[in-house]
């Protein structure tokens, strides 16, 4: 079973996934759950033979659907009993806030609008409208199944993820009532090339729940393999120019911080080293690269000045393969660039 991979190539806009990044420091799986939802929504467009940039569309959808969540306190959603009516009209409000988020990033009509009805079902007993069948947005009825296919199959706070073989069974039986039926068949017809398998009879025999780094091992490699690369140009090059001793006391100084945040890895002969797997989500990656670089030019530019270390960490970015470049822009790991800054959307509630 191979992990993921986009199906529309990369994404079009870093600030995508920083705000998919902010998003689960209150949900954790957030990033996860963005992902799968996206390469589904993406791979049910396919199946309908939309043209690349409605594909596009769908799959940005997919990955932002759940912005509106920024607005919601994480004691809500990680809250592991039933919902107070209050509080459930308050997740039903999610929908609403993440368009007007989408409409405030300058996203298309498609985007928004399939952010706007993903929570619409097709009997009419969705949210936040109650619009029934095709009075649903196409793109919103797509990223509905996208949501629920990725929903059953990363871990929630209050139930383990479900296998293949069980969350095909459960798409089958929301259609018609919940899911437009006809786009449940082309999400089932896609599905298998989600986890890399041949057909659907293949997929069934998975009985057993996927752990969610083999679904989004690809880019988690990505990423690490980014962090290391910079990290390491980056004390090449400060040997060369500050002088080992000046080098050493800096990686001496980095390994005290990694031992104080309790993150199982270490600095060795400029390497970044760790001997397992000791992040449990992607986005808690993406928060460890962030603040890595972070720290680092923060501490760089206290002793040796702001102005000089952000044109030198530049020119160690310029030195990148050009896919690594892409990842940390993705990752909004450039922290000293203010095109790069995390994305922050006002939005009232």
């Amino acid at each position: 079973m191979t992990g993921f991979t986009w199906d529309w190539g990369e994404p079009p806009d870093p600030k995508f996934w920083q705000l998919l990044s902010t998003v689960a420091k209150q949900e954790k799986w957030s990033v996860e759950h963005g992902l799968l939802a996206a390469k589904t929504a993406g791979l049910i467009a396919r199946a309908l033979t939309f043209p690349d940039d409605q594909v596009e569309q769908v799959s940005v959808a997919g990955l932002l659907h759940d912005v509106g969540k920024l607005t919601l306190p994480a004691s809500l959603l990680q809250k592991p009993k039933p919902l107070t009516k209050d509080e459930y009209d308050q997740i039903q409000r999610h929908p609403s806030t993440g368009a007007r988020i989408t409409v405030a990033m300058h996203l298309t009509q498609g985007v928004i609008e399939a952010v706007r009805h993903h929570h619409e079902r097709v009997d009419g007993k969705g949210y936040p409208f109650g619009k029934v069948g095709e009075e649903i947005p196409i793109e919103g009825r797509i990223v509905a199944i996208a949501e629920i296919v990725s929903a059953m199959l990363t871990p929630r706070w209050y139930r383990p993820p479900l296998s293949p073989a069980s969350a095909i069974e459960r798409l089958r039986s929301l259609a018609g009532n919940v899911l437009d039926p006809e786009l449940v068949k082309a999400a089932c017809f896609q599905l298998p090339k989600l986890f890399g398998v041949s057909s659907l009879s293949s997929l069934t025999l998975y009985t057993k729940a996927i752990p969610l780094e083999r679904l989004v091992r690809d880019e988690e490699a990505l990423l690490w393999r980014t962090v290391r690369v910079f990290v390491r140009e980056l004390l090449l090059e400060m040997e060369q120019l500050m002088g080992r001793q000046f080098c050493q006391a800096f990686v001496g100084w980095l390994n005290q911080w990694l031992s104080r945040q309790n993150i199982p890895i270490q600095f060795r002969d400029l390497n970044l080293v760790s001997l397992h797997r000791w992040w449990q989500t992607l986005g808690d990656l993406t928060l460890f690269a962030k603040t890595l670089v972070g720290v680092t030019h923060a501490v760089l530019s206290h002793l040796v000045g702001a102005t000089f270390i952000a044109d030198w960490l530049d020119s160690v970015r310029s030195q990148l393969p050009e896919q690594a470049d892409k990842v940390g822009l993705r990752y909004g790991l450039w922290v000293w660039r203010n095109d790069t800054a995390d994305a922050g959307t006002a939005v009232s509630s």
